[in-house]
């Protein structure tokens, strides 16, 4: 991926002010055929446990350029996706220059989807 990462899941411990602060994040769908066949397999519900499980992938070079840029989004983590319909899929790596991802009043990966799928 060459650009940014937005996100409507607000309640993933990955979101801060819909912005993706995970490292790499893993779409998943690989028969899909529209967007709402993907899920991000990342997305973990805020609080203290799923922080404390999640700290690993975080995004810390990301989030120190964020911090200093409130302009443009920063953070750009890697797309690992399985959505080999997409045609932003090379190799299972997303190479679209904007993602979106859909999750608003998401609990759990299910409700979560690639916007920027495109078969």
């Amino acid at each position: 991926m060459n650009g940014a990462l937005s996100c409507t899941a607000t309640n993933c411990v990955n979101n801060i002010s819909s912005i993706c602060s995970a490292r790499t994040i893993h779409v998943s769908g690989s028969d899909a055929h529209s967007s709402e066949e993907t899920q991000c397999e990342n997305f973990a519900e805020k609080g203290l446990k799923n922080s404390l499980i999640n700290v690993l992938n975080m995004n810390v070079i990301g989030e120190l350029k964020q911090t200093f840029n409130s302009e443009s989004i920063e953070m750009s983590p890697r797309i690992r996706c399985e959505a080999k319909n997409c045609k932003h899929n090379e190799d299972k790596t997303c190479l679209a220059d904007n993602i979106v991802v859909y999750g608003k009043d998401a609990l759990s990966n299910e409700k979560t989807e690639c916007e920027t799928f495109e078969e």
